[in-house]
């Protein structure tokens, strides 16, 4: 199952050359930031996340509407559960390439992180941690 993960990643994302990370190795990365994800082939704006702690984030879509989810370690996949999108295998797998974090998504959707920043998102109640 994860060859074949890597294999349509390969497919649908970046030319070779990407590099698998463990969610806990990302986790590390990001805890206290803020990304903002971009659709690999269209550069379009998927929506921006800050990670409050390893098991909490906030979510805002490009409309601005924000909602809270629960972090899981899954093995090789980072989990969400979503207030508005309840989901179970809305998970991500993440690789590195070119310096960049790629997520393949559970549409199967490559987006990277074009940002990565300490600045909160701007939503109403976002606990601090």
């Amino acid at each position: 199952m994860l060859r074949r993960l890597a294999l349509l990643l390969l497919l649908a994302g970046p030319p070779g050359g990407q590099e698998q990370v463990s969610p806990e190795v990302f986790l590390e990365a990001v805890v206290g930031q803020t990304l903002t994800f971009r659709a690999w082939q269209s550069d379009l704006l998927v929506g921006e996340e800050q990670f409050l702690r390893r098991d909490l984030s906030v979510w805002t879509d490009p409309t601005g509407r924000c909602t809270y989810g629960r972090l899981e370690i899954r093995g090789p996949r980072l989990c969400f559960h979503y207030e508005d999108d309840p989901d179970p295998d809305n998970c991500w797998q993440i690789f590195r390439h070119e310096g960049e974090f790629l997520v393949m998504a559970r549409s199967l959707e490559v987006q990277r992180v074009s940002a990565l920043r300490e600045a909160p998102l701007h939503c109403d109640g976002v606990p601090v941690g």
